[in-house]
């Protein structure tokens, strides 16, 4: 509660005394309540001048997903604690050198829209989160990117292509006897045969059942990329004598958006954004991380550099 100015004369001196603490006894037959008041100011925050657009400003920043984990920051100490401050797939470690407030001119495009102006307004040590929607981010996904996959994936054992087809999938001349490696699930491949005049190669794969594989990645490698593929079964007289191989993906729900893999065929990453064990599905997103994220920003308004 503000205070009026206090009069000076004697019994203003006297209330003075007792000004930090007034007590007022409401007695009634049922109840006392005793009320209490403090004087002075109200707070009204952080006082000085507020970033406006032109304002060269430093800003010490946390960038979070909806899930919490961070996906950039301006401190080293929140960098380097992972089990503080978990990552997320797109995360990268700088050298701690280069871990200082960011500098920009606020207002003028320099940063994505939703942290520029979300900062302006801010006064010098003012702490607040920025919600930043895809639109005032870093955009929409595009949907052409976007693969829904199974997660129980059928393959036949006895395969036919053309010699350009297998020189592109395997990266080798085929020749009768070859053993090669699949691209995806790494089991052995061998040339069965080769028809030059009609342009054919049949290959045989050579999967070990209940063997897991690594595919899209190195998941026991630090930081882990892509997952273990397992070998339920293989029929080799199965779909007319094509044969038939059941590899079932070890996904789980709670890998959505935890797990990053690198296609070999299109030469670029992808993360697994959706598992749905129900379905029996998961999805690849060749997007980037942040497309398509509402982002959470956790800014300290470190210097206004000129007013």
């Amino acid at each position: 509660m503000k205070l009026m100015k206090l009069r000076k004369d004697a019994r203003a001196v006297t209330s003075a005394i007792f000004i930090v603490l007034i007590a007022v006894l409401v007695v009634s037959a049922s109840s006392v309540a005793v009320l209490l008041y403090t004087g002075g100011e109200e707070n009204q925050g952080q006082s000085g001048n507020a970033a406006t657009k032109g304002n060269v400003v430093k800003v010490d920043y946390i960038g979070r997903l909806a899930d919490g984990r961070v996906f950039d920051t301006s401190l080293w100490d929140v960098a380097s604690n992972d089990a503080l401050y978990p990552k997320s797939l797109s995360f990268t470690l700088r050298s701690q050198s280069a871990y200082t407030p960011l500098q920009f001119t606020a207002g003028m495009g320099q940063m994505i829209t939703g942290f520029d102006q979300g900062v302006m307004g801010m006064v010098e040590g003012q702490t607040k989160v920025i919600e930043v929607p895809p639109q005032e981010g870093y955009g929409s996904m595009d949907t052409s990117e976007l693969f829904v996959m199974p997660l129980m994936v059928q393959k036949t054992v006895y395969d036919t292509m053309n010699v350009t087809e297998f020189s592109s999938i395997y990266g080798y001349v085929p020749v009768v006897g070859l053993l090669v490696q699949d691209p995806v699930y790494g089991w052995d491949v061998l040339v069965m045969e080769k028809d030059t005049n009609a342009d054919t190669v049949m290959v045989m794969n050579k999967p070990t059942v209940s063997h897991e594989y690594a595919v899209y990645g190195e998941p026991d490698v630090i930081p882990a990329t892509g997952w273990y593929a397992q070998v339920v079964s293989v029929d080799s007289a199965a779909n007319s004598g094509e044969g038939l191989i059941l590899v079932k993906n070890l996904l789980t729900d709670e890998d959505s958006g935890m797990v990053e893999g690198y296609d070999i065929s299109k030469g670029s990453t992808f993360y697994v954004d959706m598992v749905d064990e129900a379905a029996g599905t998961y999805r690849m997103n060749y997007n980037g991380e942040l497309l398509g994220k509402t982002l959470y920003f956790t800014v300290t308004l470190v210097d206004i550099v000129n007013t």
